[in-house]
């Protein structure tokens, strides 16, 4: 099947709190095929060489932004409306991509509390294979092991509103992000009742892996693949 014949490369949509599963997909799908540098920035646009016409440039330079904007509308149509409305002004696949990864990467506390209180509130599905159990578990467990706490007290919280210079409109967009994040983990933090699962004392903030668990933590941005 044709690149350009295909409309939706991965099954995950981006809708902002699975921003790792779904740039792993996306991740594998270009490095497949081979378009990973545009992403990064390493495939440039081309300039006019000194002896080139200006057909046979302005030919590689669509063949470029073609390209561009291939990979452009792959990221769209897998992300919810809402997520892919913030394209908007973004020109290069790169751009789209470096948005969406401080948006959504998720290095912070808020984003660990959430991974806490999920894993905490996990429970094994009736008639669910102990396998498939496992591997949610370990999913929860590898995010966490990548995440990276930011904010660790209340007067870190207050630097978005006292930064000097102020923040950009994307850099206070992106914080609030998070905090909304934090806050939705927080309303949600008490286990739901189910009839197969024994209620217990845990505390979430304890929460690990078992022994022998990869711990390996990332610091590069694009590091889901």
């Amino acid at each position: 099947m044709a690149q350009s014949e295909i409309s939706k490369p991965i099954h995950v949509i981006l809708d902002g709190d699975n921003y790792s599963l779904w740039a792993q997909g996306m991740c594998s799908f270009l490095k497949g095929r081979k378009l990973w540098l545009y992403v990064t920035g390493q495939r440039h646009p081309p300039t006019q060489q000194k002896d080139e016409t200006e057909d046979a440039f302005a030919l590689r330079l669509e063949d470029w932004d073609g390209v561009n904007h291939q990979i452009i509308t792959w990221l769209r149509n897998t992300s919810t409306p809402f997520v892919s409305m913030e394209f908007w002004g973004y020109d290069t696949a790169k751009d789209v991509w470096d948005m969406l990864a401080s948006r959504y990467v998720g290095s912070d506390g808020a984003r660990e509390h959430h991974l806490m209180v999920t894993l905490y509130q996990l429970r094994q599905d009736p008639g669910e294979r102990i396998t498939a159990f496992h591997s949610r578990m370990r999913f929860l467990w590898d995010q966490l092991a990548a995440s990276k706490p930011v904010i660790k007290s209340v007067s870190d919280a207050k630097l978005l509103l006292n930064r000097s210079p102020l923040p950009i409109v994307n850099q206070a967009v992106n914080d609030l992000v998070r905090e909304e994040t934090r806050l939705k983990s927080h309303r949600s933090s008490q286990p739901h009742t189910t009839v197969l699962a024994t209620p217990v004392s845990v505390d979430p903030t304890v929460t690990a892996p078992p022994k022998g668990h990869d711990k390996r933590r990332s610091n590069k941005k694009n590091s889901h693949c």
